[in-house]
């Protein structure tokens, strides 16, 4: 990711909205029933009585003793056939014995390391992230915790832009501590710490790019939206709407993501587009001026080639917002650049441009809607610390929503995978459970899931997202 919008980068990520929600079917067993037909005695028939009278007049002697009356059926009590037809009673399970089955882990508690951005430094207040990540993981152990283990947090935060402190986190909870895992936020590659170096299991709630997942070795799981998926989720939206089917379009990419440049080609010629360029940023390193410029350059082959849209994805579409406002072009863009502070930062007013920005319903929308989790993580944390969240306030200091939810989604994914992998929790066993465990409640989205192969858990669909001008902020069209 190119220097120059390292700042405006780290306000998306933290004042992003965390995504939608999600419904989780449960099953149980049924309880055998007793057959009434099978319990109940058979009626003799009137005409099988007269053989029994006549064998009495012949022999007499046969006679004299009473014969049993035949039972009545509707007189019958049915307890008193249920033995013979209940099932065979189930031994009692033996109760469960938790033991310290791996590093970190003891008979009672699961030790996490919990790490956090601070970013005051930038101007960014997201409230008292550790406040947050408490009161989560305090909900969560009042709900049983892990299979009657509770969570047992260390808390540490760092610099997002200060790789030394990064790494000294990681130290920490790795050597000192010896955590079972990492779960927290933690940005760019900054989590390879945890999964390559150490080969520690991490649960980030911080966007991965997917070179880090790879590298990661299977170790790595976030709560977010995989890249990959949520480009092929904004192509989507963007041909619901028209914008790609027999269109011309150039990519934009950033420095960073260049490499996903022929992967969205080949998303957008799948859905009918016509690429004309695929370009991404060169400019120097925290070069301001130069990043624009090269920009406008694109703004203008694109006017050359007669595209009809710039398909700017990740953080590449501020850049290209500004780009086209500057030159005061007609072209579309689609984006799924969102945050307000990319925009606000460098002065970019989407208004002036024919935008068509995609991403998940806000989680304000969510929280007045009242699904995804979103209300019952925002009351949990009022309730447990005493401070509110700036729900529906416009321009909010500190900006606390979003930072609350992803403590929530973070603690979420966790116990997730960790309750699946049963009572005895290993590492092994935690990567297997995530294998298998499919669907779950993942607070802030619609739709979450895991599998072989799948570490990226948000499925939530993109929906059109509108810029507005008296709160300075995207929202959604309901």
């Amino acid at each position: 990711m190119p220097r120059w919008i390292l700042a405006l980068v780290l306000a998306l990520i933290l004042v992003a909205a965390a995504c939608g929600g999600n419904d989780d079917a449960e099953s149980g067993g049924d309880t055998p029933s007793v057959s009434t037909e099978e319990s109940e005695p058979e009626v003799p028939a009137a005409q099988d009585a007269k053989p029994a009278e006549a064998e009495t007049e012949a022999e007499p002697q046969a006679a004299e003793p009473e014969e049993p009356e035949p039972s009545e059926p509707e007189e019958a009590d049915p307890e008193e056939t249920a033995p013979e037809e209940a099932a065979p009673e189930e031994p009692e399970p033996e109760p469960v014995v938790l033991t310290a089955s791996f590093r970190g882990v003891t008979e009672t508690e699961i030790k996490i390391g919990v790490g956090f951005v601070d970013a005051t430094e930038f101007g960014i207040d997201s409230g008292d992230i550790e406040a947050q990540w408490k009161a989560a993981i305090d909900r969560a152990n009042d709900a049983g915790g892990v299979n009657g283990r509770l969570l047992a947090p260390v808390f540490a935060s760092y610099s997002p832009v200060d790789d030394a402190a990064i790494e000294a986190v990681c130290v920490h909870f790795t050597e000192d501590e010896e955590v079972f895992a990492f779960v927290g936020f933690v940005l760019w590659d900054g989590v390879l710490c945890y999964t390559e170096l150490y080969g520690f299991l991490a649960v980030n709630t911080a966007d991965m790019a997917p070179d880090v997942l790879e590298r990661s070795g299977g170790l790595l799981f976030t709560a977010q939206a995989g890249l990959i998926e949520k480009i092929s989720g904004l192509v989507n939206a963007a041909a619901a709407d028209g914008l790609i089917d027999g269109k011309k379009i150039q990519i934009h990419a950033s420095s960073d993501d260049q490499t996903l440049l022929g992967p969205v080609q080949e998303l957008v010629e799948a859905a009918g587009g016509i690429v004309t360029r695929a370009v991404y940023g060169t400019a120097p390193p925290g070069d301001l001026p130069a990043g624009e410029a090269e920009a406008d350059v694109w703004i203008e082959r694109a006017e050359a080639d007669g595209a009809d849209a710039i398909l700017a994805f990740n953080t590449a579409g501020y850049g290209a917002t500004g780009a086209v406002e500057r030159a005061g072009s007609d072209l579309v863009v689609i984006t799924d650049s969102i945050a307000r502070a990319g925009y606000i930062d460098l002065g970019y007013d989407p208004s002036q441009v024919d935008l068509f920005a995609y991403g998940v319903p806000t989680l304000q929308d969510l929280y007045n809607a009242g699904v995804a989790g979103v209300a019952e993580c925002v009351e949990n944390y009022e309730s447990r610390s005493g401070n509110v969240v700036n729900v529906n306030v416009p321009s909010p200091r500190p900006n606390n929503l979003p930072a609350t939810i992803r403590a929530c989604r973070g603690v979420d994914l966790f116990v997730a995978i960790a309750t699946a992998a049963g009572p005895v929790l290993t590492q092994d066993s935690f990567l297997e459970a995530a294998r298998g465990l499919g669907s779950f409640d993942l607070t802030g989205t619609t739709s979450a899931s895991l599998g072989d192969g799948k570490y990226s858990a948000d499925n939530a669909p993109l929906v059109r997202l509108y810029w507005d001008s008296e709160t300075s902020n995207f929202v959604s069209g309901n």
